[in-house]
């Protein structure tokens, strides 16, 4: 004979809504995971970033009114195309590179920047944001992006909490995960 199943009522706690603070999260020159440092500011490393959901900061010149990114004398040769986007965060490392892509169509190049003489000058400003980039662990204001913050704080426990327009890192999936679960154990 088949047993009669009582319904029982559970109740369960009220749901807890956190609010989470939303910041872009950028790789720097492509690496996102804290490996592959040897293919940084490559097409094929920043395509993984991108499909791994982060935006890049690569190191973009110009020459002989064609463009590149890398480091110095290891350079690979893009399109004017290949940069256009939001996702694209451009690190200008000559004057001729950042005159040519601030002279764009604002549409096509919106993350510019150059930076200066860091001994003398204050942080650069991303050209058609309005956004400073600001090295270590301490953001300007909400419109700040912190860069490299694991130079200065190794466990990089300071971006759990950080708030601000975002960061740019070698360890965005590092942070990301720090940042979901609102802790670092």
């Amino acid at each position: 004979m088949p047993t009669k199943l009582s319904a029982v009522r559970i109740r369960s706690p009220a749901p807890n809504f956190q609010h989470k603070y939303i910041m872009l999260i950028i790789s720097y020159q492509g690496i996102y995971d804290g490996q592959n440092f040897e293919s940084a500011n490559t097409p094929n490393q920043i395509a993984k970033a991108f499909n791994s959901g982060f935006s890049c900061m690569v190191d973009v010149w110009r020459f002989d009114d064609k463009l590149y990114l890398g480091q110095e004398n290891n350079w690979v040769e893009v399109t004017d195309r290949y940069l256009q986007g939001v996702k694209w965060w451009l690190n200008c490392q000559n004057q001729d590179a950042y005159d040519y892509l601030v002279a764009q169509p604002r549409k096509l190049y919106p993350n510019v920047f150059i930076f200066g003489n860091v001994a003398t000058e204050a942080s650069p400003t991303v050209s058609t944001g309005g956004q400073t980039i600001v090295p270590g662990t301490v953001p300007i204001d909400n419109n700040s992006i912190v860069y490299l913050p694991e130079i200065t704080d190794r466990a990089m426990l300071s971006t759990v909490k950080l708030r601000c327009y975002g960061i740019a890192s070698v360890y965005c999936t590092f942070i990301r995960r720090m940042r979901n679960e609102g802790e670092w154990y």
